[in-house]
């Protein structure tokens, strides 16, 4: 038995985005350990497969309901408006040079 459990994906969407980390991590540490039979380190690696696209789903969702609330510099008026969460580098997406001034930053 590896101890990990392994979990139905249908099962394993309902589950909190910590819990699916927790238990991918427990899944690398115990691949890490190179001591399963083959076909038992397959079964584990496709369950962390499984919860890796699980995580993904779950930030790139957390992600677009994340916004800030930047000034306008064209407003006469400084009014607030809603843009989306500053991008990672390497990751897609806009990413802000500014919060105060909200200048988006070129790409190139």
């Amino acid at each position: 038995m590896s101890g990990v459990e392994e979990v139905p994906f249908d099962r394993a969407q309902g589950r909190p985005f910590e819990e699916a980390l927790k238990q991918l991590e427990a899944i690398v540490s115990r691949l890490e350990l190179g001591d399963l039979p083959l076909e038992e380190a397959l079964s584990i690696f496709e369950e962390g497969i499984r919860l890796t696209k699980l995580c993904s789903q779950r930030l790139s969702e957390a992600e677009r309901r994340v916004n800030i609330l930047v000034r306008n510099a064209d407003s006469a008026t400084g009014e607030l408006e809603e843009r989306p969460f500053p991008a990672l580098s390497g990751v897609e997406g806009p990413a802000l040079s500014s919060v105060e001034g909200g200048e988006e930053a070129e790409e190139g």
